[in-house]
């Protein structure tokens, strides 16, 4: 006992032992006594049980019931955490703690983590912002070649009227497109959720593919998509123009990749599968690949290694693939180029939900 009352007393720990037949305090660590003076060894165990609510009770049980604990409150009215259980001999152990030191730690920590939330929200505010700039340059510069086609026609004379109109609704697509990504994007920094829908990927895929084809038609980049039969009318679940906006970075990655290649060397392939409850969508060029140190930063935030890059696509890419329950990933095969893989969460249908 002297050398665990010791380390007690070190500790600055608040113990008691208390004898229930003789209603007398046996003995108590310094640091009770000083903070409760009503604590005190061979004083009467009233002088604590009048002051302390609920100590009586936690006494009586713990010498019926054995070890047990409680919250008492002491005379000063502050919560006091109480465990007690008695030993061969009928004495009972008594173990205080002060709780509010733990409702201020408690307290310290809600308002680190509000100033934490705050920090994240700025940041996502900044991201969104970087975001957007890297996400609206590609329509805004489709729509802005789509309207100095028309002028260059106009001013040749060389218009066709029967034209004018795809090229226009073309324009307004992308419009559509950009408008659509200012939405979801003020949707993700206010609400951290993306919306949940049902989405036909070979759609959504070839969409996107439209928002592209002025880039693949002038780069001379051919788009070949291959579809498992058993994937041929997946849907997946998530939010669509986020999901748009992925595959729109992907693919035009994979366009910048192989403008150092030969026309005729530059091929575009995309599939789409299955593989067990999510439908897997891969993107591969034939570029010049990854060395080791671009694979290791592919997705830390403003790594780039084009010339004027943001350095934020991919790193928003995984983002909101994996916001959305989704995986995002690259594998180098043994030729030349890279491979994006992209899970989504397919949409059950209903013969396949469990019964």
């Amino acid at each position: 006992m002297p050398n665990a009352a010791k380390s007690l007393e070190v500790l600055a720990q608040w113990v008691a032992i208390v004898d229930p037949a003789s209603l007398r305090i046996e003995w108590c660590t310094t640091a009770l006594a000083e903070r409760h003076p009503q604590w005190r060894a061979g004083g009467p165990l009233a002088a604590v049980t009048d002051g302390f609510r609920g100590l009586a009770g936690l006494l009586e049980r713990a010498r019926t019931a054995g070890l047990t604990e409680a919250v008492l409150a002491a005379p000063d009215g502050s919560p006091i955490g109480a465990q007690a259980g008695a030993d061969d001999t009928g004495l009972i152990h008594l173990r205080l703690t002060d709780l509010r030191a733990d409702q201020q730690a408690a307290a310290r920590h809600l308002n680190d983590r509000e100033q934490l939330l705050l920090v994240s929200r700025s940041l996502s505010v900044g991201e969104m912002a970087t975001t957007l700039a890297h996400e609206l340059n590609q329509p805004i510069g489709a729509i802005a070649n789509l309207l100095r086609g028309l002028l260059a026609r106009i001013d040749r004379d060389t218009l066709d009227p029967g034209a004018v109109r795809p090229a226009i609704q073309r324009g307004v697509e992308h419009a559509m497109y950009a408008g659509g990504i200012i939405a979801r994007v003020r949707d993700y920094v206010a609400h951290r959720q993306p919306k949940a829908e049902t989405i036909a990927l070979r759609a959504m895929v070839d969409d996107a593919l439209s928002l592209l084809d002025w880039e693949t038609e002038r780069d001379g980049v051919r788009v070949l998509v291959t579809v498992d039969p058993k994937a041929a009318e997946v849907q997946v679940r998530g939010d669509r123009v986020l999901q748009q906006q992925v595959v729109v970075n992907l693919v035009r990655n994979a366009i910048e990749a192989m403008r150092s290649l030969p026309q005729s060397d530059r091929y575009l392939e995309i599939s789409i599968g299955l593989d067990e409850d999510s439908a897997v969508l891969g993107i591969a060029d034939r570029g010049p690949g990854i060395d080791d140190d671009a694979a290791a930063r592919m997705f830390t935030p403003f790594f780039t290694t084009k010339p004027g890059g943001m350095g934020v696509g991919l790193h928003v890419c995984r983002s909101i693939v994996e916001l959305q329950q989704g995986r995002l990933w690259f594998t180098r095969g043994p030729g030349p180029g890279c491979t994006f893989w992209v899970t989504l969460p397919r949409a059950l249908a209903p013969e396949e939900l469990p019964a």
